[in-house]
C-alpha cells in the first residue's frame, strides 16, 4: 500500500467525504483520483465517495488507514447520527450547500474550507450557529459550484467566474434569509414570512436531527403524525408543495409503475435535492400545513394576502391548500396518499372529491395569471370603487360577499363529526360541457390573441367563434355568471328554434344588454367555421 507523507487531521465535526478530498487536495488531486492510486482495482469509485458520508466502506478506511498511518476509527462518530440506520430518511443532499459565513471563517483561519457532517443532511437548511440559510451557489452568479483543490487547498470553486465562492462575500455582509430579499425577489413569491419564519425553521431541523438519531419530535406540527412516519409524509408533502408555492422547475418527474396505476414520487427524491432556498419554504408550508390541521397555529409563514382571492383566508390550512392546488397538483394528493396516514389528509381528499366543478384549478389558473402585480392593481381599484361607495351599496356588497364566500362551499367541519357531505347540486350534460368550455378559455393563458393557445384538443362548444370570443371578451368575470350566461343561452336556442343569443355582460346579470350574434344553432354547433 502506498504511504501518504502529507494528510492533514480530520477536524471534530467535518465529513469522512471531505477529509478524504482535503488529503487530496494537498496532491492537487480530486478524492477519485486519490482512491483510485490507493485502491486501483476498485471499480466503483464514485459510489464510495456517496457512500462514506453515510455507511461504513471497509476497504476505503482500511487504505487511508494504512496510507496515513491513523487509525480507521477517524471515521468513528463523525457520520451525523442516524445517518447509517436511517438512510432512506437521510435525504442526502444531490448539491453541496454550505454556510457562507462558516466558509469565510475557515478560509481566514486555514486557508481552505471543510465539509461539516449535518450539512450532508437535507433537512438541515440554517446554520446552528450562525443562523444564516445554506447557500449551493456561487454568490456572485448564481451558478452551481462544487469542492476542488487549489494550491495544495480544498476550496468551493466556480466554474463560471474563475473564482473562489467561499469567501466572495464579507461575513458581516450576509444577509439573514428571510431578511434582506424583497418578497417579488424570492423564489417563492406565494407565501409570506414574517421575523418568526427563522426560529421556526430551527426548531424544525432540531427535531428532524435528533429523529434521525431515534429520538421523538417534540414540536408541535407533529401531533397528528406517528413519529416513525415524520419524515415519508414530509417528504410528499414537501413535493406537493413546490406546486402552491410555483416552483415546479425544481421537481422530478413523477413515475407510474403501470401506465394507469397511481403516481408516485421517484425512490431518489427527497427535499435534498432542492437548494436551500427552495427547500426551506417548500419545508415549512408542510409544517405549518401539518400543524394548523392537528388544531395548533403556527406563526411565520401564511399565504401571501396579495394573491389571495375573496374569501381565502393567509392560514395554510387543508381549506386554503385546496384553492392552491392545480389540476395535476389535486390528482398527486390523492395518489400519494390514498390511504392517509393522518386526519388532515382526509379531510383534504374529501374535499378534493366534493370539488366536482374544479373551482381550485381554476381558480390557481387565474391566480397565476394575475400574479403579483394584477392583484395590487385589483386592490387599489377594489379601494377606490369602495371609496365612492353609498351606504347602501355598501351593505348590499358585504351581504353578496357573505352569502357567496368560496370557502363556505368547503367547509371542512361538516365532513367529520358525522355530519354530512356537502350537497352539489346535480348538473345536466350540457351545463357540463359549458363548464368545460367557460374554464378552458379563462384558465389558459393567451398566446398571439388566441384564448386557446392552440390546445391539443378543445370542447366543441369552443369550435364556434363567437362563443370563443364571447367568452375570451368576458374572462374578466366570475366563471359562474359566463356558465350561467351561456347555458341559459345555449337551452334556449333550440327550444325557440333559432340562433343563440349571447348577453353583452357590462354589469349585474339584470342589467345585462342583449347582443344578437350570427351564431350557429345547437343543431350545427359541432361543424366548423365557414
Amino acid at each position: 500500500m502506498p504511504r501518504l507523507p502529507l494528510a492533514p487531521p480530520a477536524m471534530p465535526d467535518e465529513a469522512p467525504s471531505s477529509w478524504l478530498a482535503r488529503i487530496a487536495a494537498r496532491y492537487d488531486v480530486s478524492a477519485e483520483g486519490l482512491i483510485r492510486h490507493l485502491l486501483p482495482s476498485e471499480a466503483d469509485v464514485s459510489g464510495m465517495i456517496r457512500r462514506v458520508d453515510h455507511v461504513v466502506v471497509p476497504a476505503l478506511e482500511a487504505a487511508l488507514a494504512e496510507a496515513t498511518a491513523r487509525p480507521a476509527c477517524n471515521f468513528v462518530g463523525r457520520r451525523l447520527a442516524g445517518l447509517s440506520a436511517n438512510q432512506p430518511a437521510a435525504w442526502p443532499r444531490s448539491n453541496p450547500a454550505w454556510c457562507p459565513v462558516c466558509a469565510a471563517h475557515d478560509v481566514a483561519a486555514h486557508g481552505e474550507v471543510y465539509s461539516r457532517a449535518a450539512w450532508g443532511f437535507g433537512g438541515l437548511l440554517l446554520c446552528p450557529r450562525h443562523q444564516c440559510l445554506l447557500i449551493s451557489v456561487c454568490p456572485r452568479c448564481y451558478r452551481r459550484v462544487g469542492y476542488h483543490p487549489i494550491n495544495g487547498r480544498l476550496r468551493i470553486w466556480c466554474w463560471t467566474c474563475g473564482a473562489d465562492a467561499d469567501n466572495a462575500l464579507a461575513p458581516d455582509r450576509i444577509p439573514f434569509w428571510p431578511y434582506g430579499t424583497p418578497q417579488q425577489n424570492r423564489s417563492c413569491v406565494t407565501i409570506s414570512l414574517s421575523s418568526e419564519t427563522r426560529p421556526l425553521l430551527l426548531r424544525v431541523q432540531t427535531d428532524l436531527v435528533a429523529m434521525l438519531a431515534g429520538a421523538r419530535p417534540r414540536g408541535p406540527w407533529t401531533r397528528s403524525l406517528k413519529w416513525p412516519v415524520v419524515f415519508t409524509v414530509l417528504r410528499a408533502l414537501t413535493y406537493v408543495m413546490l406546486g402552491p408555492l410555483w416552483a415546479e422547475a425544481h421537481r422530478a418527474a413523477p413515475v407510474r409503475a403501470t401506465e394507469s396505476g397511481p403516481w408516485t414520487l421517484p425512490a431518489d427524491w427527497s427535499p435534498g435535492c432542492l437548494p436551500p432556498e427552495i427547500a426551506a419554504p417548500a419545508l415549512l408550508a408542510a409544517v405549518t400545513f401539518l400543524a394548523a390541521e392537528s388544531g395548533t397555529r403556527l406563526r411565520g409563514i401564511t399565504w401571501n394576502p396579495q394573491l389571495l382571492l375573496a374569501g381565502e383566508g393567509e392560514t395554510i390550512t387543508a381549506e386554503t391548500l385546496l384553492w392552491h392546488l392545480g389540476g395535476f397538483d389535486a390528482g398527486l394528493i390523492q395518489d400519494l396518499f390514498a390511504v392517509p396516514p393522518v386526519r388532515p389528509f382526509s379531510l383534504l381528499i374529501a374535499a378534493l372529491r366534493a370539488d366536482r366543478r374544479g373551482l381550485g384549478a381554476a381558480r390557481e389558473a387565474a391566480r397565476r395569471r394575475q400574479g403579483v402585480g394584477g392583484a395590487l392593481r385589483q386592490a387599489r381599484q377594489n379601494a377606490q370603487a369602495r371609496s365612492r361607495e353609498t351606504v347602501s351599496a355598501r351593505a348590499a356588497r358585504e351581504q353578496r360577499a357573505l352569502a357567496n364566500r368560496p370557502s363556505d362551499r368547503f367547509a371542512l367541519s361538516r365532513l367529520f363529526d358525522g355530519a354530512a357531505n356537502p350537497r352539489v347540486e346535480p348538473q345536466s350534460r350540457d351545463q357540463l360541457d359549458v363548464a368545460v368550455a367557460v374554464y378552458t378559455v379563462i384558465g389558459w393563458r393567451e398566446r398571439d390573441g388566441d384564448p386557446l393557445g392552440g390546445a391539443g384538443w378543445t370542447p366543441a362548444l369552443l369550435q364556434n367563434r363567437y362563443i370563443r370570443l364571447w367568452l375570451f371578451r368576458h374572462r374578466h368575470l366570475a366563471a359562474e355568471t359566463l356558465i350561467a350566461a351561456l347555458a341559459d343561452a345555449v337551452a334556449a336556442a333550440p327550444a325557440q328554434d333559432r340562433g343563440i343569443v349571447l348577453p353583452e355582460l357590462t354589469g349585474p346579470m339584470t342589467d345585462a344588454l342583449p347582443v344578437r350574434l350570427a351564431v350557429q344553432t345547437g343543431r350545427d354547433r359541432g361543424a366548423p367555421d365557414g
